[in-house]
């Protein structure tokens, strides 16, 4: 089912400039034919999250997120396991990187600017895929390279980038947009892939209504103590999270977790969820 690429693994120079700016951008990495495979699990999906959040909720939902490691979703749920995502997220997090998150999200909105998290010792990053085109005037992921580093991403913190009460935000009290902050600007087709360190400062200018990307976590697996604490902490972290962004589904599907594939990668992962409580904490 999934297509390999020519050249899976990362160059000497694409990590390090992940490393130096915390991103890396990989053209065309999927094929039309695999595009088209994804958007047809991604309807079949989003049709279902709206009609039972509709339920839920009474109305219709604009910003909804739903795990990908699902029955409906084969295709999406083996690239977790494709060398394009596996391998190059290895060669940046070392060997026993781990599949934290994987989800398909439906936006409607602009996205004001964050990092993922703050904690140093806690190492992530994020593989996305957006499914229609953007630039820079729709819906494209903006970065602010080496905003990933210290002490330019507490710069950042400190000045109200992401603001707290509107009068605090540092945008109105400037008098300025989103897009107004100097970026890297994802303009990107369908099949391109962005990674990126959670670190980064990002954002999104542009939205409109089902805004589509599939993303894949990836964690560290940690060695400190320092880095073990933190993925303790990032276990209720990632509960709250959920909780509040009303993902629907079980992130690890019961038919993942059967593996009955007999996937030696996926049961290592199954074993390391398992072990560190997300397994139990993301599926609630």
């Amino acid at each position: 089912m999934i297509q390999n690429s020519a050249q899976p693994l990362l160059t000497e120079s694409q990590v390090e400039h992940f490393d130096t700016f915390g991103f890396l951008v990989r053209r065309k990495l999927f094929t039309a034919d695999e595009i088209k495979t994804i958007n047809n699990e991604f309807d079949t999906r989003y049709k279902a999250v709206l009609e039972e959040t509709t339920k839920l909720e009474g109305k219709r939902v604009s910003n909804v997120n739903w795990p990908n490691r699902h029955p409906d979703s084969p295709f999406l749920t083996h690239l977790l396991e494709d060398p394009r995502i596996v391998e190059a997220s290895e060669m940046l997090l070392g060997k026993g990187a781990i599949p934290i998150l994987s989800n398909s999200n439906s936006y409607s909105q602009d996205t004001g600017w964050h990092p993922d998290y703050v904690d140093p010792n806690f190492q992530m990053h994020k593989n996305v895929i957006y499914l229609q085109a953007t630039d820079a005037e729709k819906g494209a992921l903006r970065l602010i390279p080496g905003s990933h580093k210290s002490p330019f991403h507490y710069q950042l913190t400190k000045i109200g980038l992401r603001g707290g009460s509107d009068d605090e935000a540092f945008l109105k009290r400037a008098n300025l947009e989103i897009c107004d902050i100097p970026a890297f600007v994802f303009s990107s087709q369908p099949g391109d892939m962005i990674t990126f360190n959670g670190r980064i400062w990002h954002a999104a200018w542009g939205g409109y209504l089902d805004r589509r990307t599939c993303t894949f976590n990836f964690y560290k697996d940690p060695q400190s103590a320092a880095e073990k604490k933190s993925v303790q902490n990032y276990v209720e972290i990632m509960k709250t999270s959920r909780i509040n962004n009303k993902t629907f589904g079980p992130q690890y599907h019961p038919s993942w977790v059967a593996n009955n594939e007999k996937s030696s990668k996926r049961e290592h992962w199954i074993n390391w969820l398992r072990e560190w409580g997300y397994l139990d904490t993301l599926n609630l």
